[in-house]
């Protein structure tokens, strides 16, 4: 390598962190440099990794609220509840299924975030013995967040004389930090629901 080569080089080596930061001026002089892209990505990345998003529309409710004491008094971890408005229950976040009821009420997913949330439709529903309740997934299938998992018939579960209270509980979530619990009353699929910090 000839002398031109290595000033060449060398020039080039100083020079690229500061352009990585302080490139490309936008509007009315605003940096925002492709090193200053990739830290924000980075953040973003960073605060939804302990985020479990809602599995389904409807109502927001206490978890103590509800009428089964196992779910009320927190024995299986804390979370929330939802009265659910539509019989679709989606993947709140991407991992695999690590359990699945045979009758297609309650599923258990472990997140790639480390986060594992158990989904429980209904209340006492295991008496149903799947009844009204498609899975379209199996134990041990990857899933992705928002993916259907499983499809619920409201009528029915109401016809048999049973709550459709749907569940949403971190087992070991006081393991990984602070729970936190969205305000909304009213939810959509995909909306921030838990989230961890």
């Amino acid at each position: 390598m000839c002398i031109n080569q290595r000033y060449l080089l060398s020039l080039f080596l100083c020079a690229f962190p500061t352009f990585l930061i302080f490139n490309l001026r936008e509007k009315e002089g605003q940096t925002m440099g492709i090193f200053s892209r990739f830290l924000d990505k980075s953040k973003e990345g960073k605060e939804d990794e302990k985020v479990v998003f809602s599995p389904l529309a409807g109502e927001v409710v206490p978890l103590e609220s509800v009428s089964d004491p196992v779910f009320a008094e927190k024995t299986m971890g804390d979370g929330v509840a939802i009265i659910p408005s539509e019989g679709k229950l989606y993947a709140p976040i991407s991992g695999v299924v690590q359990a699945l009821f045979p009758t297609g009420h309650a599923i258990a997913i472990t997140g790639d975030n480390g986060i594992s949330v158990m989904l429980h439709i209904g209340i006492d529903t295991v008496e149903m013995e799947g009844k009204g309740f498609t899975a379209h997934v199996s134990q041990e299938d990857r899933v992705e967040k928002g993916q259907l998992l499983i499809t619920f018939d409201i009528d029915t579960i109401k016809a048999e004389g049973y709550e459709t209270t749907t569940m949403i509980v971190l087992p070991e979530g006081e393991d990984l930090g602070n729970l936190n619990k969205t305000e909304l009353k009213e939810i959509a699929p995909q909306e921030k629901l838990l989230w961890l910090n």
